[in-house]
């Protein structure tokens, strides 16, 4: 079975409690975290790999932002498809994209995201957070 959600099985997190157990939880069992968050703004895609001690390999990084770039692009350039300005986030450990008008176009981006980000075939060993200083990198 391919690594990855269809969208119609991204998580999504409707609140900041909800979202922070989910962390937590993916933490605890140094699992990814990756979801759809809703936020006043819109809907967010966000994922995080810190806790399962991994990173994206560049060769993955660079695929995921070509494949991120034609994905969104068709959602911004469909005038069927409401959406504010998007921004992205594209890194190692991290990612986040945002904001999107409807949950369906979140979704559609998380199941692209997901099949690269999930798949650890894509992971090498990932660079630890530096917890004792000022650079301590979270998911807010």
């Amino acid at each position: 079975m391919a690594p990855g959600y269809a969208p119609e099985e991204v998580p999504i997190y409707r609140d900041l409690d909800t979202r922070d157990e989910q962390y937590e939880r993916a933490q605890d069992s140094a699992e990814p975290f990756f979801a759809v968050e809703q936020y006043e703004e819109g809907y967010a895609v966000t994922y995080d790999l810190l806790p399962t001690g991994f990173q994206l390999a560049g060769p993955a990084r660079r695929e995921l932002d070509e494949r991120l770039t034609r994905t969104v692009e068709e959602i911004v350039g469909d005038a069927d498809r409401p959406t504010t300005e998007v921004s992205r986030t594209v890194g190692d450990s991290l990612g986040n994209v945002s904001f999107f008008g409807r949950e369906e176009s979140a979704r559609e981006v998380a199941a692209v995201v997901s099949t690269i980000v999930l798949d650890e075939n894509n992971w090498v060993t990932g660079e630890p957070p530096d917890v004792t200083g000022s650079n301590h990198r979270q998911n807010d």
